[in-house]
């Protein structure tokens, strides 16, 4: 590991990282991982990790319990084991199984879950054969097992009945004896593999037999009765036959894993690849961490990968394409380094494969390498200084830095005098700022801090403090330097009031200019509350314009209903009218006298003026110029259903064109609500400007084919409009098979991947539409 990476403490992440690796071969190439130097490589990394993610959402994990025994084996195979230990063949028949199984799993969901991992896992070995035949010989604890062979099965049993015959024979000697004084109270036992009585060394004459052995006094002799030695001996020879036949079953199985060594190893290799790769994804999804996409430097919710997560300060750092330089200053302890170090290792940690602690929506610049130059370097043996040893750091980043290159520098001219060491700190990023170095440097030196404001390409930053109880508040403030609060921290260490003053009086201006700017940062806090809180009122007002716009649409809509309504009851009195006049008119055709007419005529004219119908379409008309009257050409307006705004191009009495990007839509007047022309947010710097929302699409609820259709359209309107990242909700099911299936032969997609816990996990995705 280079000297950067190690005062970055990448050492220490990846001892977290081997926590989540399975075996110590996974382990171990984790101890080995290193940033990729080309985006290539950095991109196999990350894609690596994100489908390992998916496979493990899918409940997919490659087998590794065994890994290390099948490693193990072929060690011993390296070293010229002819005859493997039956644990370590039961170890390899396990491992072999393990692959074929999880290679056959992946193959079973490669439809779902597909991406960069496949060809390797596709390539595992299958020696179904082999890991068969080795689990058929061995017992799960690691024994040959007895019908390993049927000469084995055949011995064992003869071994058995032997035994048996033995221990009853000698157990009817030992019956016959035990009134006579002969035997000791011991029972019988085994000595040598042989079957002997515990005689009293005075009585041995009274047993025909072998001594075998005799006990520490010598009073007790183990002998063999004379019975029992021709079956003893059948027993000795079936233990030879036995271990000659476990020693060629032995040989026989070592030498089939011999022949298939290449597979084996190859296997091995994969396996041991897939620990570390499926490590780097338990990291990510533990960690919660990111890939950003390449572009200007913008981390949102940038965080030290090795502080705890529920006590870090999070930080958003945005800077403009064209930064070379970013100065960080204030007072010690306030978070500077800690922020150095968390902007180098978001870089080490993408290219990496382990994902940066930052949000999904940030961006950073590809940086092949990172050169550190901060801590206590000095060096006896080489007569080095603390400032010489960083001097020596800094002109190796000098000569070999470049535009591919971000340096970090922890204050430059530490250890030395403050004036020249701050000119040659200054010359020094200049230089490395015309050399297209990207720099990040930490320092208290005002000079470093003009140089920042004055220079193109320089930045200025700071950590947030309180310089009335000295306490770091570790957030990072864009744009405004940082006071050093020298004088402040020593009145709350103690220090006398008279030594204050003089010391201030010496420092003249340099006092007055912190204090100038701890009094700017203070106002410029209290200026972004104040717009914080303005933004919300207005976000508050626009939210209750819109509520009583929905409830004045909702009382139109009503109104029309009552009016409809209304002209239905009419309409229908109408008819019945209708019919009572044709009766008269019939009445008055065959009416026998003038009165019996003018009768008829008078009820006609009383129905007339009783029963008259409003005029259905002169409602309609007052209902639509109203709405005409509130929708105008140039308008922005909310198209029901719809998550984006348009602009109105044409405006009829009933419906209108609306504009959303390259699409034009007809609507009709109901179904649009007015909104107030975009405004931008208050704010004083871009760090502080508010972040989109990513647009989304619920599918739930929808068949397979409803969901494709509707997702069809949306990937049209986003590609219109410029959208670049859809979160599409689909659940877990067949609903989520069908989709992504779609979605993978869909063209004008970049990257489907599996979204974050906090966006819902395997049962939603992003959609990273072409540029």
């Amino acid at each position: 590991m280079s000297r950067s990476l190690h005062r970055l403490e990448f050492d220490k992440i990846l001892e977290t990282v081997m926590d989540y690796a399975g075996s110590p071969a996974g382990k171990k190439l984790v101890s080995s991982l290193l940033p990729a130097t080309v985006r290539d490589y950095a991109r196999t990394l990350e894609d690596e990790t994100i489908h390992a993610s998916e496979l493990i959402g899918a409940g997919i994990e490659p087998p590794v319990s065994n890994l290390q025994g099948i490693i193990e084996a072929v060690e011993s195979l390296g070293r010229g084991a002819i005859a493997l230990e039956p644990l370590y063949l039961r170890s390899t028949g396990e491992a072999l199984t393990d692959m074929r199984v999880f290679s056959q799993k992946v193959a079973e969901s490669s439809d779902s879950v597909e991406g960069i991992l496949d060809y390797s896992i596709s390539s595992i070995p299958n020696l179904d054969a082999l890991s068969r035949m080795l689990l058929r010989i061995t017992t799960a604890d690691g024994e040959l097992a007895s019908d390993a062979s049927p000469e084995l099965k055949r011995i064992s049993r003869r071994i058995q009945s032997l035994r048996s015959s033995l221990a009853a024979k000698l157990a009817k000697i030992s019956a016959r004896l035990s009134g006579m004084g002969v035997l000791r109270d011991s029972p019988p036992s085994i000595r040598s593999g042989r079957y002997v009585l515990p005689v009293t060394a005075g009585k041995r004459g009274s047993v025909k037999g072998l001594i075998h052995d005799r006990s520490e006094s010598g009073a007790t002799l183990f002998i063999e009765p004379a019975e029992l030695v021709m079956g003893g001996n059948e027993l000795q020879e079936s233990l030879l036959d036995l271990q000659q036949e476990r020693r060629r079953i032995l040989r026989e199985a070592t030498t089939a894993l011999r022949e298939k060594i290449e597979d084996i190893e190859n296997g091995i290799s994969i396996l041991t690849g897939l620990d570390f790769v499926f490590a780097r994804a338990r990291y990510h999804i533990g960690e919660n961490t990111a890939f950003p996409e390449e572009g200007k430097l913008d981390l949102i919710d940038l965080a030290h990968p090795l502080l705890p997560g529920d006590t870090v300060v999070k930080s958003r750092v945005a800077l403009t394409e064209g930064w070379r330089v970013l100065v960080i200053s204030g007072p010690n302890a306030g978070g500077k380094s800690v922020l150095l170090k968390a902007l180098a290792l978001a870089s080490v940690c993408c290219r990496s494969g382990l994902g940066a602690h930052v949000s999904a929506a940030s961006t950073i610049p590809f940086f092949s390498r990172i050169m550190v130059s901060m801590g206590d370097n000095q060096s006896i043996a080489m007569h080095l200084s603390t400032y010489s040893a960083r001097l020596s750091e800094q002109k190796d980043i000098l000569l070999s830095g470049d535009s591919e290159t971000l340096a970090i520098i922890d204050e430059p001219a530490a250890g030395t005098d403050p004036v020249t060491g701050a000119a040659l700190a200054a010359v020094l990023l200049e230089e490395l700022a015309d050399s297209g170095v990207r720099t990040i440097v930490s320092t208290h030196m005002g000079q470093l801090k003009l140089l920042a404001r004055e220079k193109d390409g320089f930045h200025n930053a700071s950590m947030s403090f309180n310089p009335e109880t000295l306490t770091p508040g570790f957030k990072f403030i864009a744009d405004i330097p940082g006071a050093s609060c020298t004088l402040e921290a020593a009145a709350i260490a103690g220090f006398p009031d008279d030594m204050l003053k003089k010391a201030s009086d010496l420092a003249g201006d340099s006092f007055s200019l912190d204090s100038l700017v701890v009094s700017l940062r203070n106002l410029e806090e209290s200026r972004q509350k104040e717009l914080n809180r303005l933004s919300e009122d207005r976000m508050h007002a626009r939210k209750s314009r819109k509520f009583l716009e929905k409830q004045l649409k909702d009382t139109r809509i009503n109104l029309e209903k009552k009016i409809e309504a209304v002209d239905e009851e009419k309409t229908r009195a109408l008819k019945t009218i209708q019919s009572q006049a044709d009766s008269l008119l019939v009445s008055m055709a065959n009416a026998p006298s003038a009165d019996h007419r003018r009768d008829a005529r008078k009820k006609l004219s009383e129905m007339a003026a009783r029963e008259k119908p409003a005029d259905k379409t002169e409602a309609r008309k007052i209902s639509s110029a109203e709405s005409s009257s509130t929708i105008q050409p140039g308008d922005h307006v909310q198209i029901e259903g719809w998550s984006v705004a348009g602009i109105v191009e044409k405006a009829g009495r009933s419906n209108a064109m609306v504009r959303i990007g390259s699409i034009l839509v007809r609507k009709k007047l109901n179904q649009l609500t007015k909104l107030d022309a975009p405004e931008e947010k208050l704010t004083t710097s871009s760090v502080y400007q508010a972040i989109e929302e990513s647009p989304e699409t619920n599918l739930l609820g929808l068949t397979v084919d409803e969901a494709i259709a509707e997702l069809d359209i949306k990937l049209d309107n986003c590609t219109a409009i410029g959208l670049k990242r859809i979160r599409v909700v689909h659940g877990k099911g067949r609903l989520m098979q069908g989709v992504t299936e779609w979605l993978r032969g869909d063209k004008r997609l970049k990257r489907v991947s599996i979204a974050s816990p906090e966006e819902g996990g395997t049962g939603a995705s992003i959609l990273i539409l072409k540029g």
